[in-house]
C-alpha cells in the first residue's frame, strides 16, 4: 500500500468518527526515533503523523500469527486506524456524544491534581504519566467498545515491548505491564494475550496491583459483552476517586521508571530506542499541549470558580485568579469608539460634460476629451465621480500617559457591600466582596484601555493601602507584576502614604482613580500631601458607604466623589469613570 493510498484509508476513518475538516498528513523518515508518533491540534483536528521508513507492525512471525487469526492484512493501516481512534477518544468518540476521557483539559486538572495527592512525594514526578494511563484505560475501552476490535493498539503495544528490548530490557516495566494488562482485562482477547504475554515478568506484585484496580474501579471484563458497556467509566464527576485508587494500588510500580509509551500520542519517558526526546514531527493529543497557556489556564480557572470549587493545586493561584478577574472583566460592557475618521474619496469619473468657464476650474478639464455643444467644440469637465467612503486611522492627541488604580485593601473591603462576602472557596476574600468588585473595574479598566488601543502607549500602576502603601507600575509588557500586587491585598488597618503616591505621579501627566469605604486612619497627617497629588492629576474617587472627613476634604477641592450601593455599580463605574476621562483626550 503506497503511503498516498494510506492517507485516504485513514482520511475515511478519521471523518467516519467526526474529525471532519481538519487535514492530516504522513511523513516518513530515516531517522525518526520512534516507529510511529502522532500529534493533533483540537482546534483544527489537523493530524501529523510521523513513521520510521519501513516500519512495518507485522514483521515477526508471531506478529505475523496474529494478523492472520485477526484477519488483519495490513498491519499499519490497522495500527494508524486505532491510533486516530483512540485520540478522538480523549475528546469525543465519535464527536458529539461526550463519551470521551478527559473530554477536555478541566477533567485533566482534575485528574491529575488526584494522581498528584495520591502519589508519594518521591513519585510525583511520574504524575502526567500515571494520569494519562488512567484516560487510556478508559479511553480504549469506548474505543474497542465503539469500533468492535482494536487490535492496532495491541500491535502498538507489542512494538513498545520490542523496542526496549533493543535496550537490553527484557520485558516491560512494572507500571507498563500492570497497564497493558488492565487494558487486556477491558478489551483483550486469548489471542491479543498470546502475543502480548512474551513482554510479561508476570511478577506476582504486578498481577496483584491489576487485581486491586479491576475490583476498586469495578472495570468490567470484555467490554464488548457487558450489560452497561462504558457507561458507568464516563461518569465524570467519579474521575477524581477512581484516578485516586488506580494510583493508590499502581504507585509502588513506580519503582522503576516507566520507558514505553502508552500511545503513538505520547512523547513522555518511553519511546523508540528508550532515549527521552521528541521525533521529528512532536507527539501530543494536544490536551497535555493545553496546559500552561493561558487559554487552558483560563478554562480550568474558570471551571472551577463557576462550580464554587477550590483553586486547582496545578496551578499557581495568581495564574487562576488573574484568568478569572480578565474573564469576567470582558463581561462588563464597553463601547469602544473607534480611533478612525472618514472621508469621501472620488475613484474615478463616470459621466462628463461640458466645461463651464464661470464656475469650473481649468485644472480638472479632460484635455484628452471633447465635446460639441450648439457654442461650437469645448473640453469635457468631470460630472458625476464614484466616490467610495474611506477609514483612515487619526493619531491619537495627547491623553495623560500614567494610569493608577489606588485601592483601600484594609480589611472592611473584605466584608460584602450588603454584609454577605460571598463564598470563599475560590476567591480567598469572597466572591461577594467589595475588593472582588473593585478588582472587576480594575481589570474592567485595561479591559477598555486594550479594546481603545491605548493600553500599549501608556504605564500602568496601582497602590494597595492597609496597614502600609504598596505600589507597582510597569508598562504593558510587564503588567502582569501590576496584577499580582492588585491580588495581595493584607487587609489591615486603613493608613496610607501620600508621599508613596506622591513620588509615584511626580512628573507626569496621571489618571488617578481611588476607592475606599471608610476613613482612613492617619487622614489628618496626610491630607494636605493628598490635597495636592488630586489637584495636580485627573483624579476621581470612588467611595463605598457614608460620607467621610476623606471624601469631604475631596469634594471641598472640586474632586469628583461617586457614592456606589452596589457591587456591579462598583466594577462598572470605576470602566466608565476611565472611559469618560481618556473620551476627552481620544475624540476627533
Amino acid at each position: 500500500m503506497t503511503l498516498q493510498t494510506l492517507k485516504q484509508k485513514l482520511h475515511e476513518a478519521k471523518n467516519k468518527i467526526g474529525l471532519v475538516g481538519g487535514s492530516l498528513n504522513i511523513q516518513e523518515y530515516d531517522e525518526a526515533k520512534q516507529n510511529v508518533a502522532a500529534y493533533i491540534a483540537p482546534e483544527g483536528w489537523n493530524i501529523e503523523i510521523t513513521l520510521r521508513k519501513g516500519f512495518d507492525p507485522l514483521s515477526d512471525k508471531r506478529q505475523k500469527a496474529f494478523a492472520r487469526k485477526k484477519s488483519i492484512t495490513n498491519g499499519l493501516e490497522t495500527l494508524l486506524t486505532d491510533v486516530l481512534y483512540h485520540e478522538c477518544g480523549h475528546w469525543e468518540l465519535p464527536l458529539g456524544t461526550e463519551r470521551g476521557c478527559p473530554y477536555d483539559i478541566y477533567y485533566h486538572d482534575k485528574i491529575l491534581e488526584a494522581v498528584k495527592e495520591a502519589l508519594p512525594q518521591d513519585k510525583k514526578g511520574h504524575a502526567q504519566y500515571v494520569a494519562n494511563a488512567f484516560e487510556d484505560v478508559l479511553v480504549n475501552a469506548r474505543a474497542k467498545e465503539f469500533k468492535g476490535d482494536f487490535s492496532g493498539q495491541v500491535l502498538f503495544w507489542d512494538n513498545e515491548g520490542l523496542a526496549v528490548k533493543t535496550q537490553g530490557q527484557k520485558a516491560y516495566t512494572p507500571f507498563y505491564e500492570a497497564f497493558v494488562k488492565l487494558n487486556m482485562h477491558t478489551i483483550g482477547d486469548n489471542v491479543d494475550t498470546a502475543l502480548l504475554k512474551r513482554h510479561y515478568t508476570h511478577d506476582k506484585s504486578v498481577d496483584k496491583a491489576v487485581e486491586q484496580v479491576v475490583r476498586e474501579l469495578a472495570l468490567p471484563k470484555d467490554i464488548t459483552t457487558s450489560k452497561q458497556g462504558t457507561a458507568p467509566l464516563f461518569n465524570k464527576s467519579s474521575w477524581p476517586a477512581m484516578v485516586s485508587k488506580f494510583t493508590k494500588y499502581l504507585a509502588p510500580l513506580l519503582e522503576q521508571a516507566p520507558t514505553e509509551r502508552l500511545s503513538a500520542f505520547d512523547n513522555g519517558t518511553g519511546n523508540q530506542g528508550g532515549e527521552k526526546g521528541q521525533s521529528l514531527s512532536p507527539a501530543g493529543n494536544g490536551i497535555e499541549q493545553k496546559m500552561g497557556t493561558p487559554e487552558g489556564t483560563e478554562e480550568i480557572a474558570f471551571g472551577r470558580y463557576s462550580g464554587n470549587e477550590r483553586q486547582s493545586k496545578n496551578i499557581a493561584s495568581f495564574e487562576q485568579l488573574d484568568s478569572v478577574y480578565k474573564k469576567l472583566a470582558r463581561d462588563i460592557p464597553v463601547r469602544v469608539d473607534s480611533m478612525t475618521k472618514t472621508q469621501s474619496l472620488p475613484i474615478a469619473t463616470l459621466t462628463y460634460r461640458s466645461f463651464d468657464e464661470e464656475k469650473d476650474d481649468p485644472a480638472k478639464i479632460k484635455a484628452s476629451k471633447l465635446k460639441i455643444t450648439s457654442e461650437g467644440l469645448t473640453f469635457s469637465y468631470p460630472d458625476q465621480p464614484l466616490v467610495i467612503d474611506s477609514k483612515f486611522k487619526m493619531q491619537r492627541k495627547s491623553f495623560p500617559d500614567f494610569k493608577m488604580v489606588v485601592l483601600d485593601s484594609s480589611g472592611s473591603m473584605a466584608e460584602g457591600i450588603d454584609g454577605d462576602e460571598g463564598s470563599k472557596t475560590f476567591i480567598p476574600w469572597g466572591g461577594n466582596s467589595k475588593y472582588h468588585y473593585a478588582l472587576l473595574g480594575f481589570y474592567g479598566i485595561e479591559n477598555f484601555l486594550q479594546k481603545q488601543g491605548i493600553a500599549p502607549y501608556i504605564r500602568h500602576g496601582v497602590s494597595l493601602f492597609s496597614d502600609r502603601t504598596r505600589y507597582k507600575e510597569s508598562d504593558f509588557n510587564g503588567i502582569d507584576d501590576v496584577r499580582k500586587l492588585a491580588l495581595s491585598p493584607e487587609f489591615g488597618n486603613t493608613y496610607i502614604d501620600a508621599k508613596t503616591l506622591t513620588e509615584a505621579l511626580r512628573g507626569r501627566e496621571s489618571f488617578v482613580l481611588s476607592l475606599s469605604d471608610g476613613e482612613i486612619g492617619n487622614w489628618d497627617s496626610e491630607r494636605e500631601e493628598f490635597r495636592k497629588l488630586a489637584v495636580n492629576n485627573y483624579y476621581g474617587h470612588i467611595h463605598l458607604g457614608g460620607d467621610s472627613q476623606f471624601t469631604r476634604d475631596l469634594k471641598s477641592w472640586k474632586i469628583p466623589v461617586f457614592d456606589v450601593r452596589s457591587g456591579k455599580d462598583l466594577a462598572y463605574l470605576m470602566v466608565d469613570i476611565a472611559k469618560k476621562q481618556y473620551e476627552q483626550f481620544t475624540k476627533i
